[in-house]
């Protein structure tokens, strides 16, 4: 009768083994990517685009971009450093780094710009996370900060 029940109990403890939620990944590392809908403000106009974040070492994310301001298209991506904080009473990954802006327009200029960012994601749930970021241009023609919202799906 013992042999009995001790398959049961090794069903149920191989059922809660495969349902439980993973663990949760490094700050910036494989397996804290997301992507998803933002808003940039900066330059005297509200931006519509797309954000995500891929993990590619234990603290380092790229973080890429699509946005797109009246008369043209931005694109680019940015190499950060990420601090885990998500084990503290509030699940934050600050992070700060360097990036490259590609700006193309409707009469087919290209212009690019390098940037500093600063900002966190902040972890909503397992499968959601909110960002906020700033981007300081390092060049003096015009462009001024920019400050960016944004949801994101995680993977």
């Amino acid at each position: 009768m013992k042999k009995l029940l001790l398959i049961p109990a090794i069903f149920a403890s191989l059922m809660t083994a495969t349902t439980q939620a993973p663990q949760s990944a490094l700050a910036g590392g494989i397996g804290n990517n997301h992507i998803g809908p933002s808003v940039t403000f900066g330059g005297g106009q509200s931006v519509f685009g797309v954000d995500s974040k891929l993990g590619i070492a234990d603290n380092v994310s790229l973080r890429h971009y699509v946005a797109f301001p009246s008369g043209g298209t931005d694109f680019g991506t940015s190499l950060t450093y990420d601090w885990d904080l998500r084990h503290s009473s509030i699940p934050i990954t600050p992070f700060i780094g360097l990036g490259v802006n590609f700006e193309t327009g409707n009469n087919r200029n290209t212009t690019t710009s390098g940037f500093a960012q600063v900002g966190a994601d902040l972890d909503v749930n397992e499968s959601f996370s909110l960002l906020g970021s700033v981007a300081i241009p390092f060049n003096s023609n015009g462009n001024n900060a920019s400050f960016t919202l944004g949801a994101g799906l995680r993977f």
